[in-house]
This record gives C-alpha cells, structure tokens and sequence, in this order.
C-alpha cells in the first residue's frame, strides 16, 4: 500500500532523541483519496493532518510536497524530503496497479474511489495508538489491527474486502514493518512536528455567540417557537453549548437540536444549537457556552436581552423597507430627469 511507504523516510531522524510529550492528545494523519476513472486514468489527492491542522499536501500531477504551515518543513532535511517526494512517486505507481489488479480480478466495476486514513494518536500519559483505515466509495472495505498485526475486512459479506485481506495477511514482513511505522517512526515525528507547532496548536480564539428566535408559524397554529443559539469563530475545536431554563440545564431531548461543530474559511470553527419552546409558557431562557479560550468562565447570551419576533415588528420591518425602496426610486428618477435636460456641449452647474 501507498501510505505506509510515506513514512519511511521518517526513519532516517535520530529516534533516540524523543521530544516530550505533548500537553494534550494529538493525532498525525496521512490522507489519500484516489478517483479510479478506469483501469488506465486515476487521480489522487493527499494530505497530512497534525490535529485539525493541515500541514502538507500532495500535487496529483508532479508528486510534489506543499508545505502550509511555516514550520511544516522542519524535522527532514532537504534531501529527505527530495528522496520522499520520489519515493512517493514510485509508490503512486504500484499502489494504482495492485487497486487495478485486485479491481479486475474480482469484477468491481469503474469508475471508483478508495479512500485511506493512517497515523497515530499519541495522548499526554505517554500511550500511542496507531491506526489504518481504507474504505472504498465511503463504505468501511479493510483497516490494519496493531495488536494482532493483520489486517481485518470490515465487511464479512464484502468478497473484495475479504480477498484483499487474505491477500495483504501473506506478507508478514509488509505488516510488521508497518507496526513499526505506526508505533514508532509515526510517533517519534509526531512529537517532533508538536515542537514545532506549539503555537499554532495552542491558538486560542473566543466565540460569539448570538440568541435570537425563527418567526414563528401563523397565528393560531399551537407550534412552538425555535430558540437559535449560533456560537462561531472559536478555536480550538471542543466546545460546549448548552440550554438554560429558569437558571436550570436543559436535560437531552426531542426539544434540542445541534447541528454539531462545522469548520469555519478562517480555521475556527461554528455550531448551531436550537430549543422549542412553548408559546406563551412564562419562562426565561440563556445559551451557555464554555469554551478554553474563555479562562474556565462561561458566555451567557439570556434570550430576554432580545425580541420575539411578532406581528407588530414583522409587520415594522416590512413598512420600513417598502419605505426605503420608495425613497430610492423618487431619487433615481429625479436624478435621471435632472441630466436628460442638459444639453450637449453644456455643463452641470
């Protein structure tokens, strides 16, 4: 396989010289994703993920390594990481006829697409766990078991799966070299990148965070009205939101819905969390949100702080902008008739 190759080179750093442990568990993943079109046109793209920082990435054409990270190049020489991106391009090349092969031998039809997820996890009381992952159109097909050192379809009825484990498993020498990889070389270069990333890992962003309520349904449906708390722009990613009433925690439910945490462009993240309430039922309401970058205190947004929308400030806001828009038509025809009665040759006074 492709991906256990790529961190081969790793080997080549002084192991004997760990770095401490990280303060917080932290995980090195390597990601390939591979578009087989047909037997003879494939497309790949990879990546490699230090936490939820992506720090390298593959170019599918040239084999070439980007960096994204200023510190992304530190812990392999220029010449190893040369030696890498050529290595990478001799793998690409026997990783897409073994896929072929195992493809044409068992019938699977094109177009394709595998997708492999490895690295390692290493948490602050010094354990390590390493981890490989291949699905194929996003359904579970092999991962590799470290303890056992084979490998295991995660489908039992999947008779692709099943021959390609049986025909990994016959290398014995391929699977104990990648218990080494994941065990050792994986997270020797994972405290190494820690190093480097320390301050981008201990980024600390706040959220915002705002309440406000949908409009609710017509007069005389017996709805209830959706209570909105939308907390973004915080890093690092674990945050907790939660619901208040009366002062008191609202206990998990059919009234809450989350729509759990989604990236943000700028490298934060977001999360909608949402309440149905009674209409009419005489309670207060606040969002809660803790979050590490607020110093062990928490965000309260109270909903009495905001309106309700009703049919009175619908019912302004509509007024309002039919005002404007009247407004702004008067003044555009005005203009225009003002520069229709200039003759050529004249100018504006």
């Amino acid at each position: 396989m492709l991906l256990p190759l790529l961190l081969l080179p790793w080997v080549w750093g002084a192991l004997a010289a760990s770095p401490p442990l990280p303060p917080a568990s932290v995980t090195l993943r390597l990601l390939q994703i591979d578009v087989f079109h047909n037997a003879s046109s494939t497309d790949m793209q990879g990546m490699a993920l230090l936490g939820d920082l992506e720090t390298h990435s593959l170019d599918c054409s040239t084999c070439e390594i980007r960096f994204l990270q200023p510190w992304a190049q530190q812990g392999l020489t220029p010449k190893q990481w040369q030696d890498l991106e050529l290595l990478i391009h001799r793998s690409l090349f026997s990783f897409i006829f073994k896929v072929n092969r195992i493809a044409q031998q068992q019938g699977k039809g094109y177009p394709f697409v595998t997708q492999v997820s490895l690295g390692c996890e290493l948490p602050p009381n010094g354990s390590s766990r390493g981890f490989y992952e291949a699905a194929v159109n996003g359904e579970d097909f092999i991962s590799f078991d470290m303890d056992g050192g084979k490998w295991v379809a995660r489908q039992e009825d999947n008779v692709a799966a099943l021959y390609t484990r049986d025909l990994l498993n016959r290398d014995k020498g391929a699977s104990i070299t990648l218990q080494f990889l994941l065990r050792t070389t994986c997270v020797n270069q994972l405290k190494s990148f820690v190093l480097y990333a320390n301050e981008s890992l201990e980024r600390q962003e706040r959220p915002v965070a705002v309440v406000f309520a949908r409009a609710p349904p017509p007069a005389g449906t017996p709805a209830p009205v959706l209570l909105v708390c939308r907390v973004t722009g915080f890093y690092p990613r674990p945050v907790r939101v939660a619901w208040l009433q009366d002062g008191e925690e609202v206990g998990p439910g059919g009234r809450l819905n989350s729509s759990g945490i989604l990236p943000n462009a700028d490298l934060t993240y977001q999360l909608r969390s949402s309440l149905a309430v009674g209409p009419g039922a005489g309670h207060s309401y606040a969002c809660r949100v803790q979050h590490s970058s607020l110093g062990g205190r928490s965000l309260l947004i109270p909903w009495e702080q905001s309106r309700p929308w009703g049919p009175g400030l619908v019912m302004g806001i509509t007024l309002g902008v039919v005002a404007v828009a009247a407004v702004a038509v008067v003044l555009w025809q005005s203009r225009r008739r003002g520069y229709q009665d200039i003759r050529p040759g004249e100018s504006r006074p």
